[in-house]
């Protein structure tokens, strides 16, 4: 295993509180005194740097040309060429942005579309699904700068999903309370065990995390005593509230945890204090896993 914790933030879904969750769970791990690196593969959109404030930087070194290396970069067949050229730390360094949360961030980057493409033309099942491991094996774990890397993955399943949980080997989930939901959460434990036994990959659930839960409604309770009784030790030990406050410092590009504690709503408040309970449960749990 790797000497950095990893962890994957996937369902086949969009919409369900993934990059919140990637944005809020790094920085409660920074709060815990955790040197966090996020690592977003969701897509040329660049939600995570919108999260964390720093998509203008991004999209001005994109348009400025000055975006090369990226995140696409470290599954082609040019970065044992550009680390070799300047040096492995100054190659990492060029991939990373540092944010006002605490946590370091490798964007989305366009290139991305591409590759995936590229990745499907390569017959070789274990080079096309290993490129991102072998670049975190190989370059960012020997500079010993991070205790964690949590990936923001894309919605869907496709060739740099699977470089992310061959990378991670643990998954983290986000969900809403709803049947449709939960037959979701089903769906990837068994596509997760098809990983396992078909591609020799140990890539194990190791949190699922009651998302939006609404404590108004019993509906949701129901839902989260089922998902309690399927999944049992695999659920978070916190549900994270439905919150605006959530909404409006993820669109101000900040985290719960930039807000003074004076400022926190009670919903905010009790969705910061979820976040740093599961992120302190789940850096245990890929401990006890490692």
């Amino acid at each position: 295993m790797a000497d950095t914790r990893r962890a994957a933030i996937f369902i086949d879904k969009g919409g369900t509180g993934k990059t919140t969750n990637a944005a809020e769970l790094g920085a409660a791990l920074n709060e815990l005194g955790k040197d966090v690196l996020l690592l977003d593969l969701a897509g040329k959109q660049g939600d995570l740097a919108d999260a964390l404030g720093v998509y203008k930087s991004v999209q001005e070194d994109i348009t400025n040309e000055d975006d090369f290396p990226n995140i696409a970069t470290t599954m082609g067949n040019r970065w044992s060429d550009v680390a070799e050229m300047v040096g492995n730390e100054e190659a990492v360094d060029r991939l990373v942005y540092k944010t006002d949360s605490g946590v370091d961030l490798i964007p989305a980057h366009p290139d991305l579309d591409g590759l995936d493409a590229d990745l499907g033309n390569i017959d070789d099942v274990e080079d096309r699904y290993n490129r991102l491991r072998l670049f975190l094996d190989n370059y960012v774990d020997p500079l010993d700068r991070w205790d964690i890397i949590i990936l923001d993955m894309p919605g869907l399943a496709n060739n740099i999903t699977y470089n992310g949980l061959w990378a991670a080997q643990n998954v983290v989930t986000p969900v809403s309370m709803g049947s449709f939901e939960f037959k979701q959460a089903q769906s990837l434990e068994a596509d997760l065990e098809k990983i396992r036994s078909g591609y020799d990959q140990n890539v194990e659930l190791r949190m699922i995390i009651a998302n939006l839960y609404d404590r108004r409604t019993n509906l949701h309770k129901e839902i989260l005593e089922k998902f309690e009784a399927q999944f049992g030790s695999v659920m978070a030990p916190e549900y994270t509230v439905d919150s605006q406050q959530i909404r409006t410092v993820t669109e101000e590009g900040r985290t719960l945890f930039d807000v003074p504690d004076d400022e926190l709503l009670k919903t905010g408040a009790d969705a910061k204090a979820a976040f740093l309970a599961n992120a302190e449960e789940l850096y245990d749990r890929l401990e006890a896993a490692n």
